[in-house]
């Protein structure tokens, strides 16, 4: 499992209005950046700030973000990244806890650099 040493930042801009969302490293599940230039992120957040995840990233396949954050070999990634696609699943966390009503969100992103 490849890891991220400082939060990743993502920033995105839609109709002229920029947004961005800063990733803890501890909520970061896989981080892959492959020599074709393309980028893998596993994701997963439980908790109050799912949502907002959730909110960030919906419909935004197709978008252009630009991703700040440092690799696990040390290399800063700083760059735009188009979101060719994502899969998102939502429910509470996985746990043997009876009523158990913690939001959860796993995401899958794949990028491609441009």
């Amino acid at each position: 499992m490849a890891e991220v040493l400082e939060p990743i930042t993502f920033e995105l801009e839609i109709d002229g209005s920029k947004g961005d969302l800063i990733i803890p490293e501890e909520f970061i599940r896989d981080f892959h950046f492959s020599t074709d230039k393309h980028l893998m992120i596993m994701i997963r957040v439980v908790g109050g700030d799912a949502k907002m995840v959730r909110d960030f990233f919906e419909d935004t396949e197709g978008e252009v973000f630009r991703l700040q954050t440092v690799d696990g070999n040390n290399q800063e990634i700083n760059s735009k990244f188009l979101l060719t696609d994502m899969h998102m699943d939502e429910g509470p966390s996985i746990g043997v806890d009876i009523n158990q009503d913690q939001a959860m969100v796993r995401l899958i992103l794949d990028f491609k650099m441009k």
